[in-house]
């Protein structure tokens, strides 16, 4: 099948070389000029495990190719998938901007003859897909064309892609959501995964457009619930990751997304949270639990910040160390990550920063560049250990389980994923705490 997709950030990109591997042909459009000679030389803008070597084999067989050039685009595939960015207003809506101006485009170039399956990857509100239905049915009308409607159809297919593991997820989907009013359409999406064997489930566009929504949502609660958990279990010196574990054990809850720790960053749980509030608020509907969710998660980021405030005076020239940047390991992504929280509350209480992480330097610096020169990078976790008063483990990267125990001795630690044993650590650090972990004596 020949496929055309329309943006080539984390989910365009991911979907498009996925598609290429999986035997179909791709035409992938990005309006970054510099970004899409980058991809023809081969080069991938993100850090995603698998991507590069996928990539490689579908360069190799010319599956994939890359344009900015809307008609060329347009014309090349009989499905054309929208994987553009919705990122939050400053209300917590879905920006739309830009799934509006990719249509306007479509529609300059929709041509008789010709039947395009117009399919929304990108995260978009309930209604999404019948505005787009309509608005192209009126953008073609106006050019003259008497049956708009017969020159495409709109499908909807929420991506579920989790940064670290976004290969996997689209080779081995837990399941793959198609919303259709016409099931024609909805059967010649699924047969594009047909190697994949997934597990499908049709239904109407705005029922797929939802599921999306409250999937994200559900797993930000299960997150906020068990790190609200941790604050209980502080004050009544019970331990977390017991508790975590135990509710893991039954099969009606299962043991993702209970991991306490800082709360949940990156570009889709905080964002699509903030949307599903904004929807409820557009339809009179109120969100207490949601709400609630935020709120926690805000609270959860800045734990670390008072628990320093707690042990020092004051942090003006303490030495703080960040361990890890990205929202998540295995990833560079540092979108809503607590490392930002973190280090423009540092900064300003006037600490003296080190941070480090194993790729994702270069993202956190663009992103507080405003603060760079007041940020010491540091090399080796080794190394910004031994420069630092107190170490926050923002991120659970697997190289920081073999960070040598011992330089860490007299230093004030907050382990913000429980990464360390804390029997050991209440023994050789000045002061350490966990989330959530039982209070040890040192005697």
């Amino acid at each position: 099948m020949k496929i055309s997709i329309i943006g080539t950030g984390y989910v365009g990109l991911v979907s498009g070389i996925c598609f290429a591997y999986l035997g179909h042909e791709v035409l992938a459009l990005d309006k970054d000029e510099k970004k899409i000679q980058s991809l023809r030389k081969g080069k991938i803008p993100i850090y995603e495990p698998e991507l590069d070597r996928l990539f490689s084999v579908v360069r190799k067989n010319k599956r994939i190719s890359f344009t900015t050039d809307y008609k060329e685009c347009t014309r090349f595939g009989e499905f054309i998938f929208i994987a553009v960015g919705t990122p939050p207003r400053a209300d917590g809506s879905a920006d739309l901007s830009f799934v509006r101006s990719a249509i306007e485009e479509i529609s300059n170039h929709l041509r008789e003859g010709e039947l395009k399956i117009i399919v929304t990857k990108s995260t978009v509100p309930v209604g999404t897909g019948r505005w787009i239905k309509s608005f192209l049915a009126e953008r073609l009308k106006s050019r003259g064309i008497p049956n708009p409607c017969d020159l495409f159809d709109v499908v909807s297919n929420p991506e579920f892609l989790r940064e670290g593991k976004a290969v996997q997820d689209f080779m081995s989907p837990d399941r793959v959501i198609i919303g259709a009013d016409n099931r024609n359409s909805a059967w010649r999406v699924a047969s594009l995964y047909e190697k994949v064997n997934p597990t499908l489930l049709v239904c109407d566009i705005s029922t797929a457009e939802m599921i999306k929504y409250a999937s994200n949502a559900f797993l930000a609660t299960k997150i906020s619930f068990i790190n609200e958990m941790s604050k209980l279990c502080e004050s009544l010196n019970a331990d977390i990751e017991t508790v975590s574990r135990a509710l893991g054990l039954d099969h009606r809850i299962s043991p993702a997304f209970l991991k306490a720790g800082l709360g949940f960053g990156g570009s889709c749980l905080p964002k699509d949270v903030s949307a599903l509030i904004s929807i409820g608020k557009q339809h009179n509907v109120t969100t207490p639990i949601l709400q609630a969710v935020m709120e926690v998660n805000n609270e959860q980021q800045r734990k670390p910040i008072k628990f320093l405030k707690s042990v020092f005076p004051s942090l003006k020239g303490v030495r703080v160390g960040l361990l890890g940047l990205s929202f998540k390991p295995e990833t560079d992504d540092v979108r809503n990550s607590p490392s930002l929280v973190l280090a423009q509350e540092l900064v300003k209480e006037g600490s003296i920063l080190w941070v480090h992480d194993p790729i994702a330097i270069h993202n956190f610096l663009n992103n507080l560049h405003k603060f760079e020169k007041k940020i010491n990078v540091a090399k080796t976790p080794e190394q910004l250990i031994t420069n630092c008063d107190a170490v926050i483990i923002v991120t659970d990267w697997p190289d920081y389980k073999d960070i040598d125990i011992s330089l860490l001795q007299d230093k004030v630690v907050f382990d913000g994923r429980n990464m360390l044993n804390p029997e050991i650590m209440n023994q050789i650090c000045k002061v350490y705490e966990g989330i959530g972990r039982t209070r040890l004596s040192r005697e």
